[in-house]
């Protein structure tokens, strides 16, 4: 544990316990309000299907902007057309063999596993990082859906809608592309289709770190603040989230090693000198509540280190653009790979089927198997990763 800061789990729990009942509270006045309206607009005049916990919309500009789309670039179109195929075989691969090992690594608490979590703001996601989330799920949503529709229309079956939904609390799109002319088309064709959503999520992740890496910094430059405990030494001189604290005495702090080595020299009562981006601050180190002798300044966990960008936009809006970055490549990345897994519903499921037709007699008994392999290793990491 950081000797700065405090991982207390009443605090926390607490803390996810107000945060959870705050956004159940305002999706359930979220879905009154919309179910009012749905009964006295006429909402479906302008594409709006209203039913409980259920919102769709059908847009013609998004199927017109399709039809525009690939209608050019031609050549783009079909070079990105055969590389989906391997990206999508790629990722699907990919997943099965990391569900697999990261199992195993939950089973022997290694300290190598990584949790697998379904995202639930307000339980899993604490509510200050959903706006950021929520940009990064329409940007995948959107080039994920655009992509479908694009190869789709390119491979010769036509969309017969498109848009976005809502059900519960989960944000989604959709392409309806028609089943009929795809059941025409090659098996080849439709793996272009099925996988082309995945393709252009991990091809979009991959940008997104270029950028990041070409704006930011490689180096951090200090630690961001996201919480502090209340009444604690950092709280009664004002500081609060989004301070980052660059020095402590002098002693320069860039990332959370140093910030543990200096604080790991300080007592109980000691006074300390804080540059931050406020400007100076002094404050007097408190008794860790977990461990009398240790000393803390009152930073609760997780905190994030500071990349300075190449922009000049200032402490505040630097953290903003990389969390922003950050999300989306983390959403990107995780659909990518998430949607390729064989399980029924998802994409993976229908491109394994056009794979193991074109490759064997015995398909649908091959797939079965992995359908269920898919299942079980989703439902043991999760399950495992929340027992943790």
């Amino acid at each position: 544990m950081n000797p700065a800061s405090v991982k207390n789990p009443n605090i926390q729990g607490e803390a996810y316990l107000s945060e959870g009942l705050l956004f159940a509270i305002l999706t359930l006045a979220f879905w009154l309000a919309v179910y009012v309206l749905g009964r006295i607009l006429p909402l479906e005049k302008h594409g709006l299907i209203v039913k409980p916990l259920f919102i769709r919309y059908d847009s013609e500009g998004f199927k017109s902007l399709l039809y525009k789309c690939s209608g050019k670039w031609r050549a783009l179109w079909k070079v990105f057309s055969h590389i989906s195929v391997l990206l999508g075989l790629g990722l699907m691969i990919f997943a099965l063999i990391f569900l697999s090992r990261n199992l195993l690594e939950l089973l022997l608490v290694s300290g190598r596993e990584i949790a697998v979590v379904p995202i639930v703001p307000g339980l899993t996601l604490s509510l200050y990082w959903l706006p950021y989330f929520l940009i990064a799920v329409l940007i995948a949503v959107f080039t994920h859906e655009s992509a479908h529709g694009i190869l789709a229309l390119t491979e010769g079956a036509g969309v017969k809608s498109a848009g976005a939904l809502i059900l519960a609390v989960f944000f989604g799109g959709f392409v309806e592309i028609d089943e009929a002319e795809i059941s025409r088309l090659s098996y080849t064709s439709r793996m272009r289709i099925f996988s082309a959503g995945s393709a252009s999520n991990i091809l979009g992740g991959l940008l997104v770190l270029l950028l990041t890496s070409a704006l930011f910094t490689q180096t951090p430059s200090g630690i961001v603040i996201l919480e502090v405990l209340e009444g604690g030494p950092l709280d009664s001189v004002g500081i609060g989230r989004w301070t980052v604290i660059y020095a402590i005495n002098g002693t320069t702090i860039n990332t959370h090693q140093d910030l543990s080595n200096f604080m790991l020299r300080v007592k109980p009562g000691d006074r300390l000198i804080l540059s931050t981006s406020l400007g100076e601050r002094v404050v007097t180190a408190a008794p860790n509540p977990n461990d009398a002798d240790r000393a803390i300044i009152g930073i609760i966990s997780p905190s994030l280190l500071y990349y300075p960008s190449r922009l000049g936009l200032g402490f505040f809006w630097d953290t903003q653009l990389y969390l922003v970055l950050n999300w989306l490549f983390l959403v990107l990345v995780n659909v990518a790979i998430f949607n390729m897994l064989p399980i029924p519903l998802l994409d993976g499921d229908r491109f394994l089927q056009c794979l193991l037709n074109r490759l064997s007699a015995k398909g649908d008994l091959i797939k079965k198997f992995f359908n269920i392999l898919s299942i079980f290793l989703i439902a043991a990491n999760i399950t495992l990763s929340l027992r943790a």
